[in-house]
């Protein structure tokens, strides 16, 4: 035999379960990286760091700066790049992709060549409206204008702090809708009424004026002031 106030405590504790939102908003990013060659085997993926994910709402459309934590292995990890590929190898790129586990994950990829002779990077990470990362963006500069890669001594992958930015959907204006016009119980649109001319709108007043004069009659002829008298 069970009590009423048993029986509503753990009624209470199954409704509030259900009735409770969960929340599974990201609090930190893994970033990965690599580098390729169609003639050479695959490097594997390493951690490039991680990047610190502010809530959701406080992420705007035009970019909200977040910072990024390098991976302690990074410049072992950057020295064993430039053993497989060599950066000024032609056709070699460099990968960074974002690592979720609810996503494969999105790659940005450049020329390895653009790397040596780089000095900062840029990193933009995109957001679905469920607070998700969906695609990565990753740039160098400076960058040559005619994009040749011009060939360095070092021939090395550079450490980079880089620069993250955040940015949630940008929602697209609405369309300007036109009022539809009437319709006639048949579905047809409604005939607009045609415009009245002239005589249509004043012929009231056209009457009264002529009334009027026809009312006060031909006008008097004066009697003449000359004072001469007929014969």
């Amino acid at each position: 035999m069970y009590t009423p106030i048993s029986f509503t405590l753990i009624t209470l504790s199954l409704f509030s379960q259900l009735v409770t939102p969960q929340t599974n908003e990201i609090t930190e990013l893994r970033l990965m990286h690599r580098v390729v060659h169609p003639d050479l085997p695959v490097t594997p993926w390493a951690e490039l760091g991680t990047v610190s994910i502010p809530s959701f709402k406080s992420i705007s459309p035009t970019g909200s700066h977040a910072s990024l934590s390098l991976a302690e292995s990074l410049r072992d990890d950057l020295a064993e790049f430039t053993e497989a590929v060599n950066p000024n190898l032609q056709g070699a790129m460099y990968h960074v992709a974002i690592e979720h586990p609810e996503l494969e994950g999105s790659v940005s990829s450049i020329k390895a060549c653009l790397l040596p002779s780089s000095t900062s990077a840029n990193i933009v990470i995109h957001f679905s409206a469920t607070g998700e990362p969906f695609a990565i963006d990753y740039s160098v500069s400076p960058v040559p204008q005619d994009g040749i890669c011009s060939v360095t001594n070092t021939g090395s992958y550079p450490a980079h702090n880089a620069s993250v930015v955040l940015k949630s959907p940008r929602m697209a204006p609405l369309p300007e809708l036109r009022i539809p016009p009437p319709l006639t119980p048949e579905g047809e649109p409604v005939a607009p009424v045609p415009e009245k001319s002239f005589v249509q709108k004043y012929w009231i007043y056209m009457v009264v004026v002529l009334g009027a004069l026809l009312i006060s009659g031909p006008a008097e002829d004066s009697p003449s002031g000359d004072g001469k008298g007929g014969k």
